[in-house]
Order: C-alpha cells, then structure tokens, then sequence
C-alpha cells in the first residue's frame, strides 16, 4: 500500500469530527440528566423552541438533525414533565404546532447559562479558547455537505 492510500483514522477528518460529537453529546447527555432531569434529545428540542417558535414535529427533526422516532419519544417526555404543549394547526390537523409551556420555558431560561458554561470550559481547551475559529470552519463543511 502506498503512503497515499493508507488510511490513518487519528488523522482522518470524518472520523476525528465523528469521535469528537460523540464525546461531547455523552458528556453532556451525564450533565442533561443530572442537572435538568432531561435528556440529549429533549434538550435537543428545547434549544429550539426556547427562541419562543411553535414547530411541528416533522421541522423539529430536520433542524435536529434526529429521526422521527427519536423526536417522538422525546416530545413524549416533554410533553409527560409538563415542558411543552401541543396547538392544533389549523393548516394540518394531523401535525400538531409544539411549543415550550411557562415551566419549559422557565427550564430553558435556567439551562441557558450553565449550558454556556459547560462550553465555555470545554472551550478552554482550544488555542485562546477562541471558538469562532472552529466555528467558521464546521460551518464551512457543512456548507460543503449541503452542496455535495
């Protein structure tokens, strides 16, 4: 094998972007659960609708990026600790507009700031722990992916 088509996965992008979210989402999943009493995906949803938007399922997973299932279950769980409600939409009455209830709304504004925090120090670790940099670069190859 030449030493152009080894493969050296520390050294290929896709799986170090790979290691790196799911690092990152099971950390944060122990902090979620701990701090919150929610999950990865509920908090997920949260962060969404806590800029004060009604979506309906189906525009929840594509922000996301979740499956259907995965938004169910966790909308679900929402919906069982009283942090979302429901509308009818009147446009389709089969998908419901889903937005945080006074209490999700009250979570989100205290998750806010610890969240914030939490990458503030994981941030500590980058050069400067400037985060724009990054940033601007992950946006970029999502660009890139949009476009492929």
């Amino acid at each position: 094998m030449d030493e152009q088509s080894a493969l050296e996965l520390e050294h290929f992008l896709p799986y170090k972007l790979m290691q790196v979210a799911e690092r990152v989402g099971a950390e944060l999943a122990v902090f979620y659960r701990k701090e919150f009493g929610i999950t990865r995906p509920e908090w997920r949803l949260m962060a969404v609708l806590g800029d004060g938007r009604s979506l309906i399922a189906r525009e929840l997973a594509d922000i996301t990026c979740m499956d259907k299932v995965k938004v169910s279950r966790a909308l679900q769980g929402l919906e069982d600790k009283k942090l979302i409600k429901r509308k009818p939409n009147p446009r389709d009455q089969r998908a419901a507009r889903i937005l945080l209830t006074p209490e999700g709304k009250a979570l989100h504004q205290r998750m806010v700031p610890r969240v914030l925090e939490w990458e503030a120090g994981l941030a500590e670790g980058l050069t400067g722990g400037d985060t724009k940099p990054l940033l601007a670069s992950l946006n970029q190859l999502l660009t890139r992916l949009e476009n492929m």
